[in-house]
């Protein structure tokens, strides 16, 4: 474990907390804190969150109320990403199509 997660686990485990509380108290940036979740979370440790912060789970139903909302989030991100790259690919006909200033004359 990094050093930024093991200082972020040791808030953890004295009470929840926000991001910015976390970033404060360990002098970290936001970012490394969001990172050091993630990977506390990928070594399994059961950190849950929600609108109020994050938390080391109490019990299985938390962390499962926690999973349902970082499912739901990871649909939707999924969901904008297909539309992207719908998005993308029209751009990218667009831009190989040559330019017709009066497509009337050319018919």
């Amino acid at each position: 474990m990094t050093t930024a997660a093991d200082a972020v686990l040791a808030e953890l485990r004295t009470g929840p907390a926000t991001i910015a509380e976390l970033a404060g108290w360990t002098s970290l940036p936001r970012r490394e804190v969001e990172a050091a979740i993630q990977e506390l979370r990928l070594a399994g440790v059961p950190i849950a969150s929600d609108a109020t912060g994050v938390r080391i789970a109490r019990d299985a139903d938390e962390l499962a109320r926690s999973n349902a909302a970082l499912r739901r989030r990871a649909m939707t991100q999924l969901l904008t990403l297909r539309a992207q790259k719908r998005a993308e690919r029209r751009l990218r006909d667009a831009e190989t199509r040559p330019l017709v200033l009066f497509p009337e004359a050319v018919a």
